[in-house]
């Protein structure tokens, strides 16, 4: 389990970076937030991504990859090239997102509609496309590699969408926080973009379900375990030494204390990343539509920590036995 938590460490990030930026530029597309909001979180998801990369590079190399026999050897030495174009186009489209006065939501909607999109505004989002489609090669490139680990039921098309699934309900449940917070200190704002990202969130945790039903069982649960080896050893009593003690061995039918089972963490996971997040969720999409938007908030919160701990359940189960 040790030797895989880099790779769900990376899985996760990987997910959120781009499952987040892509949310945000559709927020932007829709131009219902704030330009403010888009250039403050258009640059921390810079960083994030950013990290991200460096992980890879560090964790996730194909020197290391390749060490790993079930994995896809043919996907794996094209990771690094679409996550890195991932960030580099992030660069131009934060900047042009900078020098575009008229990003977001703009009280002179009539001004707006006269004027027509600017040309720095047709062509930011055009980068934004760009970013967005390599951010979706990376996940695609990612779901290829790990496919062979369930691809039972139609080849492991399932288990492909799975990522997919979880990066919009990773990445839309972060967004819609941040934009929750955004509307604590500017509670004039309309209730639609929030709403619209809440609805994200619900559609994407919903498609993690059925995908995870779907998906069919992993591999790795199938390893047989090799029972550990015993050498008997010959030991010579010496007159006149002291004797040392024997090590004390086990009864075997004495108890033994062990974690919790593969089987009690995956019922946890469906509570934590499916039950939890989709009750929350829907309360949260409820307040929202209430203006209540501080409520709303919290569960958004609550439903960032449910969607990362059980996404690090489900690609821990996922992983468990990789070799």
């Amino acid at each position: 389990m040790i030797q895989t938590l880099p790779l769900v460490l990376f899985i996760i990030m990987s997910e959120v970076s781009i499952g987040a930026f892509t949310v945000l530029f559709v927020l932007d597309c829709r131009s219902e937030v704030k330009r403010s909001f888009l250039i403050t979180y258009g640059l921390i998801y810079i960083v994030l991504t950013g990290l991200t990369y460096l992980f890879q590079q560090s964790f996730s190399t194909p020197a290391l990859l390749n060490t790993f026999t079930q994995l896809d050897k043919a996907w794996i030495g094209l990771l690094a090239l679409p996550l890195l174009l991932f960030l580099l186009l992030m660069l131009p489209y934060n900047l042009l997102l900078w020098l575009d006065k008229q990003a977001g939501v703009s009280d002179k909607k009539e001004e707006h509609k006269q004027s027509g999109p600017s040309t720095v505004r047709l062509l930011r989002l055009g980068l934004g496309g760009l970013t967005v489609l390599a951010g979706l090669i990376t996940l695609f490139v990612l779901a290829m590699i790990y496919r062979p680990l369930a691809s039972a039921n139609a080849g492991g098309v399932f288990t492909v969408a799975s990522f997919f699934a979880a990066a919009l309900a990773l990445g839309g449940v972060m967004t819609a926080m941040w934009l929750g917070h955004w509307y604590l200190v500017t509670p004039a704002l309309s209730e639609k973009p929030l709403l619209f990202a809440t609805t994200l969130v619900l559609l994407g945790v919903l498609a993690q379900i059925i995908f995870a039903v779907t998906a069919g069982p992993t591999t790795t649960y199938a390893r047989p375990s090799t029972a550990p080896t015993v050498t008997a050893t010959a030991t010579t009593t010496i007159p006149g030494a002291t004797p040392t003690p024997a090590e004390s061995i086990k009864p075997a039918n004495a108890p033994v204390a062990t974690p919790l089972s593969a089987a009690v963490i995956g019922w946890l996971h469906i509570l934590v990343s499916f039950v939890m997040p989709l009750l929350l969720g829907g309360l949260a999409w409820k307040l929202i539509r209430d203006r209540s938007f501080q409520s709303a908030t919290g569960m958004l919160y609550l439903v960032v920590v449910l969607a990362l701990a059980g996404e690090a359940m489900a690609r821990g189960l996922f992983l468990m036995g990789l070799s």
